[in-house]
């Protein structure tokens, strides 16, 4: 039983490069969504120039634009680091007798996987953060 949840095992089933991909790849479009939201729905009109032009329902369409982006915003971050946690687990081994040119491609990959991890991480805290200094 222990045999079937090695890595090797399970690498050999499920295409743990291609769910990293498409992972991204969802997670680069809803950050973009996301962010289109925030900018087109998030802002007042052009004609609320003064508060007295502006009723209640302008104010609950900004703060629903807001809130939509935002957890827009939360689930591509999520989709990326969940990417290169899946690249950084299941990336195939080094092969023995690699090329230096190919180690450094191999290490920048892996380092570059880390670095988008880390800072998908950060994004979310700085967006839990954003969150809580808004409705305290």
């Amino acid at each position: 039983m222990t045999q079937r949840f090695t890595p090797e095992n399970l690498s050999a089933r499920i295409p743990w490069v291609f769910l990293a991909f498409l992972s991204q790849s969802i997670g680069i479009l809803l950050l973009f969504v996301g962010g289109l939201i925030v900018v087109s729905f998030g802002v007042f009109p052009p004609n609320c120039v003064t508060m007295s032009n502006c009723n209640a329902g302008t104010l609950t369409n900004v703060d629903y634009g807001v809130m939509v982006g935002r957890l827009l915003l939360v689930l591509g971050l999520f989709g990326l680091a969940v990417g290169a946690g899946l690249h950084l687990q299941f990336r195939p081994a080094l092969a023995d007798g690699a090329t230096p040119e190919q180690t450094r491609v191999y290490l920048a990959r892996r380092r570059g996987e880390f670095v988008l991890l880390a800072l998908t991480i950060l994004l979310l805290f700085a967006i839990v953060g954003w969150y809580a200094t808004l409705y305290t």
